[in-house]
């Protein structure tokens, strides 16, 4: 004879609901109480000072961080977490001959002649924790940053950390279109010196005031990359890579000692991701 099939009472199916709702609290009671014990063994990060940053006029490239995580305030270095790209994507793209750790970072300085800022200067366990009003308050420190100290070439490690400091929605990665103008003397005036590279841009002309020194750059490149934290899912290690590569060739044209040198378009393509700037070789000859 068949089985019958056993049927659930409406009692039973309400004292199952009511079961697995209970547990479904119980779970996330414990994983409240396991939140507040994790919190109260983390260190008070409020307390951490910002990490030091070397700064002189004439570095070939200054990258720009966000700001210090947990890792990187804790150590006192600038991206302290081994999990981040960073000083492997400078390695491999060969912006530097070795490969080294956070805490050789100083070398950067002292023989590559690159060094690190950040944005925002305080520790946060998230860059959720920064408020896009904070960040935009930072630029014009920043600015002053810069222009005190000229470079040849600013990248900006995170399309986010663009888009805050120029006052944009949406920008490609890559060279951007817009140069950091250098003769611009820093105010407290949220908005960048940025202009789009032209044929007037490196000459001396009535809206641009006068250099500090008689030969200081006109201009510093500008160059936006994925952010190398490895939280950042939408590019993997590879393709954050081009971009380093991208970098590299663009730091190599700018620092050319012997005859002319240009930014050439289609070899800039073929290193990697595609990118949409308008740089080219009739107003990007390196002088």
């Amino acid at each position: 004879m068949p089985k019958s099939t056993k049927q659930l009472s409406p009692l039973t199916n309400a004292t199952r609901a009511a079961a697995t709702t209970a547990g479904i609290r119980t779970k996330a009671r414990t994983l409240t109480e396991r939140k507040q014990k994790l919190a109260k063994t983390l260190p008070d990060i409020s307390q951490l000072e910002p990490i030091p940053e070397t700064l002189r006029p004439g570095m070939d490239i200054i990258f720009v961080g966000i700001n210090p995580g947990i890792v990187s305030g804790l150590k006192q270095l600038h991206f302290g977490n081994p999990q981040n790209f960073f000083w492997k994507g400078l390695f491999q793209s060969s912006l530097i001959p070795r490969q080294i750790t956070p805490e050789e970072g100083h070398l950067l300085w002292d023989e590559w002649n690159m060094t690190i800022v950040n944005l925002i200067q305080r520790t946060t366990r998230s860059t959720n924790d920064l408020s896009r009003q904070e960040m935009r308050d930072a630029v014009p420190e920043l600015c002053r940053k810069i222009s005190a100290n000229p470079p040849k070439i600013i990248c900006f490690v995170g399309k986010g950390i663009y888009e805050t400091f120029a006052d944009i929605k949406r920008t490609a990665l890559g060279l951007q279109d817009d140069v950091y103008d250098l003769r611009y003397t820093p105010s407290n005036e949220l908005h960048p010196p940025l202009r789009p590279l032209d044929q007037n841009t490196a000459e001396h002309s009535k809206e641009l005031q006068q250099p500090a020194e008689e030969h200081a750059p006109a201009f510093a490149y500008v160059f936006v990359m994925p952010s190398t934290s490895g939280r950042t899912a939408a590019y993997q290690n590879p393709e954050k890579l081009l971009y380093f590569k991208q970098l590299k060739y663009i730091r190599d044209c700018v620092t050319a000692t012997t005859g002319s040198k240009f930014i050439d378009r289609e070899h800039l393509q073929e290193i990697g991701p595609k990118t949409t700037s308008k740089y080219f070789t009739d107003i990007c000859q390196i002088k």
